[in-house]
């Protein structure tokens, strides 16, 4: 059998690459050890885990560490069944090597269903007990929050104490002064569910089977449990700047000093809950966004503006004015291919950027309609040109396969798109005197709560890789085209979790003690059930236990506009007030 040979770095060696470290000084007051439920490189990576380790380390009376998934661990590195690592620092925090078991409070960080088994992982190698029902007074509270969490929390909850819904800034002192003056586990529990409001004790609830789907959703067997659970959210980012607190070159972005430029997305695409679960859009002042350009130049040369669309920023003109100005090198997590500039493109021609990012998601206009898409074919060819003439070479195209309502003539429409946005390229390639490559991405899409489309089935695999092959075989000839395709078994997987009740949670046990092919076979009806039925929109759902703010009635009209292939306008943002279409009956 080969081996994997790569050599694992140790908790010091990553330290001492680590600019702008906390010492951990105060060891007397409330220890929590902040867990990334992957590895260090990835962990390190999001925003949001080193945003939140930032804010707790800046309460009074608390101190942070962090914890991650060792590489022993990792998907791919250990065999099913392999229960504990011998390896000397796993189950342990990274900053002081302290035992996970040894802290007052071990809160999960959780973004995407990837990372659900390695959080079984990650609790088992730590000696401390699975489920929350078996847990003693002597334990660490264990407690959650990330998107994961809020769209979808049942397949967790019979693991964790306590999840926490939406976005931190609203909540945490609050959540750490009832934490204070509770003297119990069982007081802080009660104590959260009556005091705030976005705070869910699943071990307060009762799960009952619905009529209309076959699965279960939870119910409250306490008056202080409430039927609903508020998603928090900040107001606006006036007062907010949100950028990279420790800098390190063993991350995606190797020493680039990451500002969150917006939280939400206007425009809507039926398929992405970033569209849905913030609404309103929020974009943080240019002020704030100097600022940070200002606190990151101190570290590093390289900025990176980071949101679902950077483009989107009203001020986005002169953020890449003051980057280059500054004598800084920008880079973006995302542009829309309606949104391009002058402005904007001569920041990209002075940064080192290589490759660019578009995502038609899909090939033909129709399809584009029915997810809300709202690009043309023109604006696709017209941001290829526009970015190669700019001196990026490379372009990475994105694409879903499986949509709602796809029939095999959108397959082909992908690969017609694909030939024709090469034509483009290699016109404008022409001029420059050098040729990049195109990178395909093609993805299964993975139905979402909280989204017009968290109705829909997943597409049966054979489908799937029957759409594939379609794809693979009409580009495998064209010179300077990659195609790279998402693992179907890992879609078929995310899929699963994203829907799923909370009967998940056996499903996630056998899978960290078999594998996920082993536990799908032998859980087959349990499992096609959740993954592929489509759900009318009178089904009780899972998830219904979460209030993101959004009715439903909302999502339903969106639904059936999808079906139609009528799209919506983006949200205006202008005044929030003026609309509500979203949020209230």
């Amino acid at each position: 059998m080969k081996r994997n040979s790569k050599k694992v770095i140790k908790n010091k060696d990553l330290l001492a690459l680590e600019t702008n470290f906390r010492q951990i000084s105060n060891k007397n007051g409330i220890r929590v050890c902040l867990v990334y439920p992957n590895t260090y490189k990835v962990g390190m990576s999001s925003l949001g885990f080193q945003a939140l380790y930032g804010l707790i380390n800046d309460l009074p009376d608390i101190s942070c560490e962090r914890a991650f998934l060792p590489e022993q661990l990792r998907p791919g590195m250990k065999k099913p069944g392999m229960v504990k690592s011998q390896d000397s620092e796993t189950g342990k925090s990274f900053e002081t090597n302290t035992k996970l078991i040894n802290f007052d409070i071990i809160a999960f960080s959780i973004s995407f269903e990837n990372d659900y088994v390695n959080l079984v992982s990650l609790l088992q190698d730590a000696g401390i007990p699975l489920r929350s029902s078996g847990r003693k007074t002597f334990h660490p509270l264990v407690i959650a929050g990330g998107i994961s969490c809020f769209l979808n929390p049942e397949p967790l909850a019979p693991f964790l104490d306590c999840l926490l819904f939406g976005e931190a800034e609203t909540y945490i002192e609050q959540f750490f002064d009832i934490y204070k003056t509770s003297k119990t586990k069982k007081v802080i529990l009660k104590n959260l569910a009556e005091n705030l409001p976005f705070a869910y004790i699943p071990s307060f609830y009762k799960i009952s089977k619905t009529n209309t789907n076959n699965l279960g959703r939870p119910k409250p067997i306490h008056s202080y449990a409430k039927p609903k659970i508020k998603v928090s959210y900040v107001e606006n980012l006036k007062n907010i700047q949100t950028t990279t607190t420790i800098l390190t070159q063993k991350t995606t972005f190797k020493n680039i000093f990451l500002i969150e430029t917006g939280r939400g997305c206007p425009h809507g695409c039926r398929f992405c809950s970033a569209g849905f679960i913030y609404r309103p859009p929020r974009f943080y002042p240019e002020k704030n966004i100097f600022e940070s350009i200002e606190k990151g130049k101190k570290f590093t040369s390289k900025i990176g503006f980071v949101s679902t669309a950077v483009s989107d920023h009203p001020a986005i003109n002169a953020i890449c004015e003051k980057t280059c100005q500054s004598g800084l090198q920008p880079s973006f997590s995302s542009f829309r291919a309606d949104a391009l500039n002058n402005e904007v493109l001569s920041s990209i021609g002075k940064s080192s950027i290589k490759t660019a990012t578009i995502a038609p998601e899909a090939g033909s206009q129709k399809m584009r309609d029915i997810i809300n898409k709202n690009i043309s074919e023109k604006e696709i060819f017209d941001c290829t040109d526009y970015l190669v003439s700019s001196g990026i070479m490379n372009l990475k195209l994105y694409f879903l396969i499986g949509l709602p309502f796809e029939q095999e003539e959108d397959v082909y429409a992908i690969v017609t798109l694909i030939k024709k946005i090469k034509q483009v390229f290699l016109e404008a390639s022409r001029k420059q005197k050098k040729i990049g490559t195109i990178s395909v991405s093609v993805n299964p899409f993975i139905p979402k709560p909280a989204t017009p489309f968290q109705w829909a089935g997943f597409t049966k695999e054979n489908i799937l890789k029957k759409r594939i092959k379609i794809i693979k075989d009409s580009l495998k000839k064209i010179a300077n085209v990659v195609v790279k395709v998402e693992s179907v078994k890992q879609a078929k997987i995310n899929a699963f979790l994203s829907k799923a009740d909370r009967k998940a949670a056996d499903i996630l046990e056998l899978a960290h003690k078999l594998g996920w092919a082993k536990t799908f076979k032998d859980n087959n009806n349990y499992v096609e059930s959740v993954i592929y039925k489509n759900w009318d929109t009178d089904s009780d759902l899972p998830w219904d236990i979460v209030d993101t703010g959004l009715k439903k009635s909302f999502l339903i009209k969106e639904f059936k506009r999808a079906k139609l292939a009528k799209t919506t306008i983006p949200c205006p943002i202008i005044d929030c007030k003026n609309c509500r279409i979203c949020k209230e009956d």
